[in-house]
């Protein structure tokens, strides 16, 4: 199959498309209605364009193109279209990159509890990549399915079962104690012949073919697995597989087996190809965004959710008393009122504010109350700023700032940090930029901070984090330098 590496938010024609691919532009007209249906191509046009939809090289006209609003894998027929994200620029990811890339996309989406879903339900082209990957990612976690039985022998070198001894033979008396010249031995043996097992090893080796054939098991990290020479249909006919799986499945009592068996029930259900000839396969999503957000998250130690007994300050009185709740909870609510008759009555809370992430940390300058906000976005400063967070997120992190004021004063903290998050395909976080808001927002002494920071992170080091749920190891000194 033909690999094609595209970006993220670029446009297209049905010309330059087929330009790129080597096609002719009948077949590219197809494949972009075919990618539009996905989701994957969006018509644009410049009444509603923003600047946010641009890459660096763009220009403002893009009536009647097309933009690749989705980071993944797209398959139509033998095109296997590769959509990086935006912040590589001008840089083509390796295919290391992109395998990290896909990962976090996969955990993103729930991995195997997604394809759960879509298991019980009738199958889309999009569900059966999801399916064949959840079956290939349970064999690399489980092995093969496997029954075991128990079998006894007569004197064996196994584990003496007492209980069928002592029923089943005749004991001597020696010196008045009980001897048993033949005893009962049991043994654990795998069925090798089950029929469940063979099914489980001709679909994923099918599922391993499948994903070699498309072009796309270098950039999921799949080996070629070979298991069986039979093919599905060898076992039985749809109808036959179903009724011995549902057996198995009446039987069987182990949680992974029991998912598996499910899988397998919507494998041999499903069509019997993976890519329908006239619809395209995609794997991936158009909210890269709300990865990143994840991604910021486990990369700084968000704590919105810990309580705050559970935090490395000290409380006081009034916040002693409320130790249970958490940074999240604590958020001031706007209070409603309703006016009947006359009469003013309170409607109750309604929604407030959430942030991001909101961490806590210990610096040189003493504490530090953090409040980050991932921007999945590329920003330039060159010039007149450019794809850089609006007026709406500006005034947003200082009412995060203003939210959490009692509490920052109360508890001593000596400087807050009030900071954007933007991904890099560099390797070094950068202080690139920072934004006031004067006259809207006025200076504030310490420990308060006026303008709002923009740091650059590497994608990959929060991707490495957010794989691992572990926090990046120069999360400290990031917050550490933003406060100076």
């Amino acid at each position: 199959m033909e690999v094609c590496y595209l970006q993220e938010l670029s446009y297209w024609t049905a010309q330059s498309l087929g330009m790129r691919l080597g096609v002719d532009i009948e077949f590219a007209n197809e494949l972009i209605q075919a990618l539009a249906t996905r989701g994957v191509l969006k018509l644009k046009s410049n009444d509603e364009i923003d600047e946010y939809d641009l890459l660096g090289s763009d220009t403002v006209d893009v009536r009647g193109k097309y933009q690749f609003v989705f980071v993944g894998l797209a398959i139509y027929k033998d095109v296997v279209l590769v959509v990086y994200p935006k912040y590589f620029g001008n840089s083509t990811p390796t295919i290391g990159q992109m395998r990290v890339v896909f990962k976090v996309i996969m955990r993103s989406m729930g991995g195997k509890p997604q394809a759960m879903v879509a298991a019980e339900d009738e199958m889309g082209s999009n569900d059966r990549l999801a399916l064949t990957l959840a079956i290939l990612d349970m064999y690399g976690e489980y092995g093969e399915y496997a029954n075991h039985t128990k079998e006894y022998r007569i004197n064996g070198s196994g584990d003496i079962s007492w209980e069928r001894t002592l029923e089943r033979h005749q004991p001597f008396l020696s010196g008045g104690a009980p001897v048993y010249l033949d005893y009962e031995t049991a043994y654990t043996t795998r069925d090798q012949s089950d029929f469940i097992t063979r099914l489980h090893r001709v679909v994923v080796t099918k599922c391993s073919a499948d994903m070699r054939a498309c072009g796309i098991s270098d950039f999921l990290a799949i080996d070629d697995i070979e298991l069986s020479d039979e093919a599905v249909d060898d076992l039985g006919d749809a109808t036959t597989l179903e009724y011995k799986i549902d057996n198995e499945l009446g039987v069987q009592y182990v949680t992974w087996k029991q998912d598996l068996l499910r899988l397998l029930r919507a494998y041999v259900l499903g069509p019997s190809v993976m890519v329908p000839t006239n619809m395209a396969v995609c794997l991936g999503t158009s909210s890269f965004y709300h990865i990143w957000e994840l991604g910021c998250k486990a990369a700084f130690g968000d704590q919105l959710d810990v309580p705050l007994n559970k935090l490395p300050i000290k409380l006081n009185g009034y916040w002693a008393k409320r130790s249970t709740e958490t940074l999240l909870s604590i958020i001031p609510k706007p209070r409603w009122y309703v006016f009947e008759d006359g009469e003013r009555s309170y409607s109750g809370p309604a929604s407030t504010l959430i942030p991001d992430t909101v961490a806590i940390w210990q610096g040189d300058v003493g504490s530090i109350f953090a409040i980050m906000d991932a921007k999945y976005y590329t920003p330039s400063l060159e010039g007149a700023p450019r794809r850089v967070p609006g007026v709406e997120s500006v005034t947003k992190q200082h009412l995060y700032q203003a939210a959490y004021r009692k509490f920052v004063l109360d508890c001593g903290f000596e400087r807050v940090v009030n900071v954007f998050l933007v991904p890099t395909c560099a390797s070094e976080t950068t202080l690139m930029g920072e934004v006031e808001f004067p006259s809207i927002f006025e200076k504030e002494p310490a420990p308060f901070a006026y303008g709002v920071q923009m740091w650059t992170v590497p994608a990959e080091d929060v991707w490495r984090c957010y794989l691992g749920n572990r926090q990046m190891e120069d999360a400290k000194d990031v917050i550490a330098r933003a406060a100076r």
